[in-house]
Formats: structure tokens, C-alpha cells, sequence
């Protein structure tokens, strides 16, 4: 009789740990340096998302181009009429630089680009010009709604723009929104040389 009693009491006496070692895991896991070992939770019911491309790049996803690697810091997304692209702002580096993604003929082409300060406005532009040291021939212009998500350091809206395109893809792109102009220089990326790595991976490691 007085077995059975001593058993039961060291039965009680495991379950009694297993629970409290239980209770002492999760309070761990549910402190600031447990959290940060927790794997990211998405929105309940939620659809994961899929792999980011060039044509879905959202704000916190990162471009990874050779040794570099940069941050999408906010897009805006261009429209004239059926035609749409987008110009993403990128936070990585000392100097601004944006990558526009349009397709064209079918084909997504990418390409880095920079402000210019010393590009003519549209008042002296042609069909065609020398800028740089390259011969730039006009590829297009028009008029375009531009819509302003993240962080771009400008707003969106109704602005004129032309594409002057040049040898060793050269890109030099002007955009006059009335109280807002600038211009961007560049050049074409090889997109199989660019890799795209979703925003959830980078905030996971912040």
C-alpha cells in the first residue's frame, strides 16, 4: 500500500515539472530575445505571398546586383493609358539611385538610374540630343498619372515626361510636374543579373 502511495506522489511530481518547465519555455519564447528567434507570423488566414519579381517589387524587398544590394524604399507607378511601369526608389549606398521596371515589346527590361542636375527641361528638348558625351535620341513622350507609395520624396500626379535612349543602354529620363522637374540618368541592367529577395527576409533579420 504505502508503494502505490509513494508512486503516485512521484507520478504528481513529474507532471507538476513537466508543466512548470512547459509555462518556463514559453514565458522565454514570449520575451524580446525569445521573439527574435521566432520565425516571422503572417496575418491569420492570409495568402502567403508569392516570390518577388522585377514586375512585383514592393517596399522592403531588396535588389541584390552583384556585390551590391539595395532596399525598395517606395515606388511610383507610372500609367498612360495602357501602358504602366514603375520607378523604385532604392535606400543602399551614398549616392540616390532608382530602378525602373516596364516591359516593352513583351520583354521586362530593368534599369538603374540616377538624378542629374546638369540635363535640359523640357523647354530645350528635342528629338534628340547630346548629353554626357552620348548621342540620345527620343524613344518617348507623353503625359502620365503617377501614383506615390513608401517613401519617394515627391508626390504623385499628372506630369509630362520624355525617354531619350542611347548607345550601351544609355537612359535619360525628364519628368516635369509643373512645380516639381527632374531628371534621371542611367542605363539598362541585365535582369539575369539582378536577384530579388522578399521584404519578409529582410525585416526577419531586423
Amino acid at each position: 500500500m504505502l508503494l502505490l502511495i509513494a508512486l503516485g506522489v512521484l507520478a504528481a511530481a513529474a507532471a507538476g515539472s513537466v508543466v512548470v518547465y512547459q509555462r518556463g519555455a514559453a514565458a522565454r519564447l514570449a520575451s524580446v530575445d525569445g521573439t527574435a528567434r521566432l520565425p516571422p507570423k503572417g496575418v491569420p488566414g492570409e495568402r502567403p505571398r508569392a516570390e518577388p519579381t522585377l514586375e512585383t517589387l514592393q517596399q522592403g524587398d531588396v535588389v541584390l546586383d552583384g556585390d551590391e544590394d539595395f532596399v525598395v524604399a517606395g515606388t511610383l507607378q507610372y500609367r498612360e493609358e495602357q501602358d504602366a511601369w514603375a520607378l523604385h526608389a532604392l535606400d543602399g549606398g551614398a549616392v540616390q539611385r532608382f530602378l525602373e521596371v516596364r516591359s516593352k515589346a513583351g520583354v521586362v527590361q530593368a534599369s538603374f538610374l540616377e538624378p542629374v542636375e546638369d540635363a535640359p527641361l523640357f523647354g530645350s528638348l528635342g528629338q534628340g540630343l547630346t548629353y554626357r558625351g552620348k548621342a540620345l535620341t527620343l524613344e518617348a513622350r507623353g503625359d502620365a498619372r503617377a501614383t506615390a507609395l513608401g517613401e519617394v520624396q515627391r508626390a504623385g500626379g499628372l506630369l509630362r515626361y520624355a525617354r531619350f535612349t542611347g548607345p550601351g543602354g544609355a537612359l535619360l529620363i525628364v519628368e516635369d510636374a509643373g512645380h516639381e522637374r527632374r531628371a534621371l540618368f542611367g542605363h539598362l541592367a541585365p535582369t539575369s543579373s539582378l536577384s530579388i529577395y522578399p521584404g519578409e527576409l529582410n525585416r526577419a533579420r531586423s
